[in-house]
């Protein structure tokens, strides 16, 4: 994992790469497409979750964009949206193998819909499945997702516009993650958060995807509760769950918003009325999508410290790949 984290930038930079290649023929998807659909399940899905609310900010007037669970699209359309022939599904699976995401892309084809692929491996069914397919240079990944969730969401912001692919924009990217999340940072607040019994991780817009995503790695790396929500999802209910020997982690949005400001300056004074310790993640960047990709990288690190300060820490995952099975039996 630590090495996987370290590899994070430079396969940021190279999928850029990747995407700036292929820029005239996702244009040409995206130009013909109402509606983007992004589907995904497990690391992608958080990926998502932190990309659809910057996309919608900045999607052109009568595109809609949704984010959709691959299963639930897989299984019969169980949020009740179905795929049109006119969308443009964009499909993310490291391995392109993944049954549920592959299921969706094929029902998409099925439905006549465009489907764009993010993978690691061109040569994967999902790949072959899709109507073009946009390389992730995040290489095999043994454990938990870290390099390819980074190289995934810098794919996703930069085909919605909101990261620049030109080589030096993406070299200056990659120095400035090394540069700012730092392992020392993480360790200072992996003994805090190592001796939590629960961490309640919570952010608005893209930053509850970061929670999401760092939730994951928590209950996959960290093998200790953790629980990812709005910060009024968490105040109207979750709060009463709460105690003083948990830690709340506050994801925090780029500066400029004195209306969130305010609403969280108001969740820290009840925060510690309770007596319950409150860390802080926030990006140096100000832009939306260097900053999410500057938090995910952060909550990474964050995640691999308080493993190994909890003394929990393993490469390998002992209930998936052992007990929870491949369901390509049940999507046929």
């Amino acid at each position: 994992m630590g090495r996987e984290i370290a590899e994070g930038p430079d396969a940021i930079a190279a999928t850029l790469a990747a995407v700036e290649a292929l820029r005239p023929q996702i244009a040409t998807l995206l130009d013909q497409a109402p509606r983007i659909v992004l589907v995904g399940t497990g690391a992608s899905l958080a990926v998502i979750r932190i990309t659809a609310p910057i996309w919608r900010r900045r999607a052109s007037q009568g595109v809609s964009l949704l984010g959709r669970q691959a299963t639930e699209v897989a299984l019969g359309d169980l949020d009740g949206v179905k795929i049109e022939a006119t969308d443009l599904v964009i499909a993310i699976s490291q391995s392109g193998a993944s049954p549920e995401t592959l299921a969706a892309a094929r029902l998409a084809r099925d439905a006549g819909a465009s489907v764009l692929a993010l993978t690691a491996h061109a040569d994967s069914a999902l790949a072959s499945t899709a109507t073009l397919s946009v390389p992730l240079a995040s290489g095999e990944e043994s454990g938990a997702a870290t390099k390819s969730a980074l190289a995934s969401l810098a794919a996703v912001l930069a085909i919605a516009g909101s990261l620049p692919t030109d080589a030096e924009h993406a070299g200056s990217l990659r120095a400035q993650l090394v540069e700012t999340a730092t392992w020392a940072e993480a360790v200072e607040a992996a003994e805090k958060l190592a001796a939590a019994r629960h961490t309640w991780m919570l952010g608005f817009g893209a930053e509850e995807g970061i929670a999401a995503a760092a939730s994951l790695l928590w209950h996959e790396k960290v093998i200790r509760p953790a629980t990812a929500a709005t910060p009024s999802e968490f105040r109207h209910g979750l709060i009463e769950a709460v105690a003083p020997q948990d830690v709340v982690l506050l994801v925090i949005p780029p500066a400029g918003d004195t209306r969130v400001a305010r609403y969280l300056d108001r969740l820290r004074g009840e925060l510690r009325t309770l007596g319950v310790a409150v860390l802080e993640l926030q990006a140096t960047a100000s832009e939306p999508g260097p900053a999410a990709l500057e938090l995910l990288f952060r909550a990474q690190h964050l995640a691999r410290a308080t493993a190994l300060a909890a003394g929990t820490y393993r490469e390998e995952f002992a209930i998936l790949r052992r007990v929870v099975k491949p369901a390509d039996d049940l999507l046929g």
